[in-house]
């Protein structure tokens, strides 16, 4: 009976000595920020450092540092070839740095936007890079050349490579991962291809209770395989953003399990709150985690270890009891979700506690602020075993940071949700209540292009509710950013003294403690570092040195060059330009110096920066805090700036000038808010470039131009240029700390059919119709030159800027000022019937948007004015019905107005006042490739035929605005009424019936 029963093992043994022996055998490889490995008989470690910049290198087993290089930037992660060659990601950098295996620097790697995950390849020997911003997948080979370069779905950030071939992939903010299999890698003429991944999208959870745990899968970064290779662990957060955000309701930490024999998301058997993660205190209370980061299998497969970055904390679940989930169990014995949590080790002794490695019997565990390494002992694989600290701070990893120590302290408060006051937190006054969350748990690595996804979670119905972030802020954060912080905490995280149980103080953001106050400001430090918010209310960046570390960046006036330095070339363009509102839209645009004065006054003076990112960005830029005086309202041809460079003097250009906009180098797709970099120093330049314009020395500026024109165009042009999120970057625009949406232009765009049309050739982007030298034409192109006697291109973009805006404009030309009318025109049309039933009768008036490649209409919707006049004769001439007419210059309040009306949170129009918008009041705006219906009861015994008179009219502002922004500048003249469409008919009654369609 053995003998058969070893016969009948005898070839699976066989075949997995084969399989073991197999070249094409590999261990499993997880992307993490520390890895291990021998060299000779002496176990080595390496860790990348993150914001310190620095890798280390040690002793495993004694944690004696052997070597530290400063290589700058933020050191994600790094994953290590055979040959001893390590890959390090430069998150902050955009770069790849290849190091030998002594830590010397062999090349620099210039890479797509924020690399993060790196494993290594030993069957193909290549090092595999995700760039979370950029959402692509690159492959290196161990020289550091690119194999392989695809695009993925948004947000991919952690790797891990199976045993068995197959790459997995998390993308962060859409809650999915992606699995390629290798095995079917392509080899093409343009070199390797990648399969279309398995994409598996992690279940979203209701419940109508706020304080379940439920939500969107949300932050997923590593990847813990199991040594069998049947499953992954996942660890992230849950966002529930469909009620208000307050604390205990918001966010929910989970770990989701995937079957990897399957493919697929084992739903119950995600580890949440109350459930499998539940371990009361001695008070029966439930103990609290917050932002799970890192997961590890023990070697025998029977306990996951998990770190809990936020509450800074180590979670055992042992997976012998875990039971399993099948069709045999007993239907009066419920599945229980799987493994559950054993243990928790609350705060460990190091500062927000990140990647873990298993070393036999002792855990590594990476402190990402506290800059070292904590070890501890697992206790062994038996039933009772406990993980125990045996070294506090096993290894100092970073000697010298060479950030300010405010910038640190204010990062690791940004990360911290620690309540009771372990390792440098602060038990008086925690950032968080109760552990339950930090900072970094909504704002994953601070302030980017991820606030997007924030913005997209929002699941309340904007009359409801218009806020996805923070409420009751007192002066929209820039105005009092110390106060505002504590609001936010208190708030959200239940922090600074919201919840005392655990003994905090309570703080009155008005009037905060001298601690408080110092904490604050070292948030503030990181909240205004550079690649957050240097300028704090807008998302404006400037790529430059700083000069003090304390304030953003700035640049000296004579960095910009005067826009008419460009005209000698691009004559059009400069003259287009220097009438546009592009040009001409701070303190020559009276309507917004108004509005702006009043942010100032009513927020604090540092609020009015949010609208000068993109209205005044240069002015943002060279640090210029006082609004300018005077106004180019009526000027001409840029007279005063021809002016200025002829006499060689500096000019703070407002509104778009040609070096701001042809040196904005990235676009952070972050919502809006001017969320674009500027960069002055790295771009081409010539000598004399600056000199007075008509001198000798300035035409010797202009022929070192002609004689290498594509180096100057490589300067100042990019592919991006075209792209509507370019566009977006301002044309979106949301309110600072509520998130509330004020313009949407872009995301009306791209629900479009101008945006999706099945034929590329009927697709339209912004500026095919904003910048067309025909507008009103549909955006079809039209041929031209862009440089003085430069080559014919077949679609030429002008500098025109057309827009709604056309009074301003006209005021200084009237041919503009017809583009901008013509614009407008096209992009509506009238149709009318009247229905009658058989006892009332009535006018239906269709305006369908059939132009605009967004809503009608969209930008300050607020304001615009787009109404219906009408006037309705029955058969005997009588007016039976008028509608709309105005009276003393002012649309009445009865007239069927396409427009949004925005609302505080008591429901009240806000006015002016608009980035106090909470709830929407009111959208009747006609959407693109839409239409409205407004229908007018007629008297029941008038008779037809009916004659018609219908006006669709438009109006820059309302005549309330108007007086407003004229009583502040007197010169301005009042905007006239715009005829847009014109219908005159005659109407018969028809039954209703659904073929019934308005006539023309």
């Amino acid at each position: 009976m053995l003998k058969s029963s070893f016969c009948a093992f005898l070839p699976a043994l066989l075949a997995l000595v084969l399989l073991l022996a197999s070249p094409f055998a590999f261990a499993q490889q997880m992307g993490a920020g520390m890895l291990a490995y021998e060299e000779g008989q002496s176990p080595r470690l390496v860790t990348a450092n993150l914001s310190a910049g620095s890798v280390t290198l040690l002793e495993r087993d004694s944690g004696k540092r052997l070597k530290e290089v400063q290589l700058g930037g933020d050191l994600r992660q790094l994953a290590r070839a055979d040959d001893g060659t390590l890959l390090v990601t430069d998150y902050s950098g955009d770069r790849l740095l290849l190091l030998d295996g002594d830590l010397t620097l062999s090349k620099a790697i210039p890479s797509g936007h924020r690399p993060y995950g790196v494993i290594f390849d030993p069957k193909r020997q290549w090092f595999w890079v995700t760039l979370f911003e950029s959402a692509r997948l690159q492959a290196y080979d161990t020289a550091g050349n690119l194999q392989l370069d695809t695009k993925t779905a948004e947000t991919p950030r952690g790797l891990a490579l199976t045993d068995d071939d197959r790459l997995l992939l998390t993308h962060a903010m859409t809650g999915q991962l992606a699995i390629y299999d290798l095995a079917k890698l392509g080899h093409g003429a343009k070199g390797a291809t990648l399969p279309k991944p398995r994409l598996i999208t992690l279940a979203e959870t209701h419940s109508d209770t706020p304080s379940d745990s439920q939500g969107l899968p949300r932050l997923l970064d590593g990847i813990a395989l199991s040594p069998d290779g049947s499953e992954a662990w996942l660890p992230h957060v849950l966002w529930s953003f469909d009620h208000p955000f307050q604390f205990q309701s918001t966010v929910f930490p989970a770990v989701s399990i995937i079957d990897l024999d399957e493919e697929k998301e084992r739903i119950d058997e995600r580890k949440q709150l109350f459930l499998q993660i539940n371990l009361p205190s001695v008070g029966n209370r439930s103990q609290i985690i917050s932002n799970p980061f890192a997961a590890r299998f023990a070697a025998d497969g029977k306990r996951v270890y998990l770190t809990l970055a936020g509450s800074e904390d180590l979670l055992v679940f042992d997976l012998s009891r875990s039971g399993k989930s099948n069709s045999n169990r007993h239907r009066r014995k419920k599945f229980q979700g799987g493994a559950k949590a054993t243990q928790l080790l609350r705060h460990l002794p190091g500062q927000n506690p990140r990647d873990l490695l298993i070393d036999g019997d002792h855990i590594l565990v990476h402190n990402a602020m506290g800059q070292d390494l904590t070890r501890l002992n697992s206790g062994g694989s038996g039933p009772f075993a406990r993980v125990t600290v045996d070294v506090p701070h096993f290894a100092k990893l970073v000697e010298t940071d060479p950030r300010p120590e405010p910038l640190k302290r204010g990062e690791r408060l940004f990360h911290l949700g620690n309540t009771l006051g372990n390792n440098g937190a602060n038990a008086r006054f925690p950032m968080a209540g109760d552990n339950w969350m930090s900072c970094n748990s909504c704002h994953l690595d601070g302030f980017n292009f991820t606030n997007r996804h924030l913005m997209a979670a929002h699941h309340q119905k904007s009359g409801d509710n218009a806020i996805n972030g923070h409420a009751n802020l007192t002066n929209m954060v820039a105005g009092d950013f110390v106060g505002e912080y504590l609001r936010m905490t208190q708030q959200t995280q239940g922090g600074m003294g919201h919840d005392t149980r655990d003994g905090a103080e309570v703080v009155d953001p008005a009037k905060p403690q001298p601690e408080v106050k110092a904490m604050m400001e070292d948030l503030h430090a990181f909240v205004t570092a550079d690649g957050n918010l240097p300028y704090l209310a807008n998302w404006l960046r400037l790529d430059a040195p700083r000069t003090d570390p304390a304030k953003a960046p700035t640049t000296h006036p004579k960095e910009w060059l005067n826009s008419a330095s460009c005209q000698n070339c691009h004559q059009q363009a400069f003259n287009d330009w220097s009438e546009s509102n592009h040009r001409l839209m701070g303190n020559s645009h009276p309507y917004y110096k108004v509005v702006q004065a009043l942010a100032r006054e009513t927020e604090g003076e540092a609020f009015g920066q949010w609208c000068q990112g993109c209205h005044m960005p240069q002015q943002v830029m060279t640090g210029q805090l006082d609004l300018p005086k005077g106004s180019h309202m009526f000027e001409q041809g840029g007279a005063s700036l021809i002016a200025a460079h002829k006499a060689g003097e500096p000019v703070v250009e407002e509104g778009t000038g040609c070096v701001l906009c042809h040196r904005i180098t990235k676009v952070e797709d972050a919502g809006g808010n001017s969320a674009f970099t500027v960069n002055l120093k790295d771009r081409e330049s010539y000598v004399f470039e600056d000199a007075p314009g008509g001198s000798l020395k300035h035409w010797l500026a202009e022929r070192q131009i002609n004689a290498r024109p594509a180096a100057h165009k490589a300067s100042y042009q990019k592919d991006f240029y075209r792209d509507a999120a370019l566009c977006k970057s301002c044309h979106n625009e949301f309110a600072p700390g509520t998130g509330a949406n004020i313009v949407n232009t872009w995301d009306e765009w791209e629900k479009s059919s101008f945006a999706k049309a099945e034929d590329p050739a009927k697709r339209r982007t912004c500026i095919d119709c904003h910048m067309n030298p025909e507008p009103g034409n549909g955006g079809a192109p039209v041929a031209g030159q862009s440089t003085e006697n430069g080559t014919m291109k077949a679609r030429l973009y002008r500098h025109n800027f057309t827009g709604a805006q056309h009074q301003l404009v006209g005021l200084r030309n009237t041919d503009l000022e017809q583009e901008s009318l013509a614009l407008l025109r096209s992009s509506a049309t009238l149709s009318a019937r009247i229905e009658q039933a058989a006892d009332s009768q009535q006018l239906v008036v269709r305006v369908a948007n059939t132009g605009a490649g967004h809503a009608l209409p969209t930008g300050v919707a607020d304001f615009r004015e787009l109404w219906l006049e009408l006037t309705v004769t029955d058969t005997s001439g009588k007016v039976v019905l008028a509608s709309g007419q105005p009276v003393d210059g002012a649309v009445p309040e009865d007239a069927r107005l396409f427009r949004k009306v925005f609302g505080d949170a008591e429901g009240k129009p806000v006015g002016l006042k608009f980035w106090r918008y909470a709830k929407l009041l009111e959208d009747t705006r006609i959407p693109a490739d839409g239409w409205r219906d407004e229908a007018w009861p007629l008297p029941a015994d008038a008779q037809g035929p009916f004659k018609a008179d219908i006006k669709l009219n438009f109006r820059t502002y309302p005549k309330w605005v108007n007086d407003a922004v004229r009583a502040a500048e007197p010169s301005l003249p009042e905007p006239p009424i715009v005829q847009l469409n014109w219908l005159q008919l005659t109407l018969q009654p028809f039954p209703v019936t659904p073929a019934t369609e308005p006539q023309s």
